[in-house]
């Protein structure tokens, strides 16, 4: 959690993947993200994407705009804003609450596609996701 925290304090986003889920004959996936702005305070959002063949062609989960679950979400990207919190702390704290993360299993944005790989190689389950 600490490496997680000092990403944050430095203005850098972290990432978490949440698990796979079916809805209407359609596999998607769910990961949490925690962007800092600026001013201090934190965005927690959770973008679910249709898990695809797809996903895998582009090593996974770096283009959400083109596998949107939703298509209608703000930003047509699949994200849901969750909320904002005035420290890093808080918004992992909103993050576990909200949205079942796990304050171990943050990576720094742009290592999600590694945690989607290891899914993937572990045959796409459904349900929350816990990393080897």
């Amino acid at each position: 959690m600490s490496l997680a925290l000092g990403a944050l304090r430095r203005g850098r986003a972290i990432e978490q993947l949440l698990g796979g889920f079916e809805e209407d004959g359609r596999r998607g996936v769910r990961y949490a993200r925690i962007q800092p702005a600026t001013d201090g305070v934190c965005y927690v959002t959770c973008t679910a994407v249709e898990d695809t063949v797809e996903l895998d062609r582009y090593s996974g989960l770096l283009y959400p705009s083109d596998d949107a679950f939703y298509p209608e979400d703000e930003n047509r990207e699949g994200a849901r804003t969750i909320g904002t919190a005035a420290t890093p702390e808080a918004a992992i704290a909103l993050a576990e609450r909200e949205l079942n993360a796990d304050a171990r299993w943050w990576v720094n944005h742009g290592m999600l596609g590694y945690e989607y790989r290891d899914y993937v190689e572990r045959g796409r389950p459904l349900g929350p996701w816990q990393p080897c």
